[in-house]
């Protein structure tokens, strides 16, 4: 159903929980902002140009690999903004304009320069690992970098995404970059399918399905108060100001097959798909993975989940899904 944004809805008070995760910062020298890493993994990264000849270390494949899922310290954290600005610093340095490269690194050391800078954008930390039993860690970044387009005839030009691993060597004492960026490929695509918990069709006429259009109307455009629909004690706040102006819900389907007249405590898992509009009529598809709650007879939000749930294999225990 089309649900439009109402004029008189109010802003709600801005949740006091949010998603845990890190933001990375490359700063205001080279004016982008890293994206937060919704995964943020080790990887073995390809041996980098120009590094210092005392360093010792074994040799690893010139690809970002993911080798597990590891919390970032704070010195990670710190080495992952350092090799971002780092590598910002330079794409955009030039034999006029320097920039802030030599912050990081002698210029000297590189050679010539290019008379035009790389125009970049989107840069972004993928990952960040530590070398074993060394003070040095491995960031790879990674940005949309404008290129000539060698198949074209009339000097188009795209913007691949590319990949660069740095090291960065973290001491007590600060900072600092070993050798210059080496470009690596991307790391590798996982081809396996996930095999999702969502089974059940959830009707139109489905009470649990009105309250997903409901809330997700709420909550992205803006549409009545989203306390509504949510559970007590569940913090969620709708996005604010509203970025949308209509939504609607195209499907939604279930792990279990919702009733219309569910007992208190019942729990179902759905998987939303809604299509939004902005204001400039702009038009977007996005899904949503919620978990409901009844109570008192009617279906309730209780969380929106930052990952949907799998399917769990006959006598494996199910894995739990977080929340935000």
């Amino acid at each position: 159903m089309g649900l439009r944004r109402s004029k008189e809805a109010k802003p709600a008070k801005a949740s006091k929980t949010q998603a845990q995760g890190s933001e990375w910062t490359a700063g205001r020298a080279f004016g982008q902002k890293a994206i937060t890493a919704g995964l943020l993994v080790a990887v073995a990264c390809g041996p980098l140009a120009l590094v210092t000849a005392g360093i010792k270390g074994q040799a690893r494949p010139a690809v970002a690999q993911v080798t597990g899922e590891q919390p970032l310290t704070a010195q990670q954290q710190s080495a992952g903004e350092h090799g971002a600005a780092f590598v910002a610093a330079w794409l955009s340095a030039t034999r006029d304009d320097q920039g802030t490269l030599a912050t990081y690194i002698n210029p000297a050391a590189i050679g010539q320069l290019s008379a035009t800078p790389w125009k970049y954008r989107d840069l972004a930390v993928v990952s960040v690992a530590k070398t074993d039993e060394s003070d040095l860690m491995s960031v790879v970044v990674a940005a949309n970098v404008e290129e000539f387009d060698m198949e074209s005839e009339s000097g188009l030009t795209f913007w691949p995404r590319r990949y660069f691993a740095v090291t960065v060597r973290v001491t007590d004492a600060g900072l600092s970059v070993v050798g210059l960026p080496a470009p690596v490929a991307a790391p590798a695509k996982e081809e396996s399918a996930v095999r999702l918990a969502y089974g059940q069709t959830v009707l139109q006429t489905s009470s649990a399905r009105q309250t997903v259009e409901a809330f997700l109307s709420a909550y992205l455009a803006g549409s009545g108060d989203v306390s509504r629909y949510v559970s007590p004690g569940s913090e969620i706040s709708p996005i604010t100001p509203a970025p949308y102006m209509t939504l609607t819900v195209s499907d939604v389907k279930s792990d279990v097959e919702p009733s219309d007249t569910p007992h208190t405590g019942s729990v179902v898992h759905v998987l939303a798909t809604a299509e939004v509009t902005s204001a400039s009529d702009q038009r977007l598809t996005t899904t949503y993975a919620l978990t409901l709650t009844a109570r008192d007879g009617r279906w309730e939000t209780t969380s929106v989940d930052i990952a949907p749930l799998e399917s769990v294999t006959t006598g494996a225990a199910p894995s739990p899904t977080p929340s935000r």
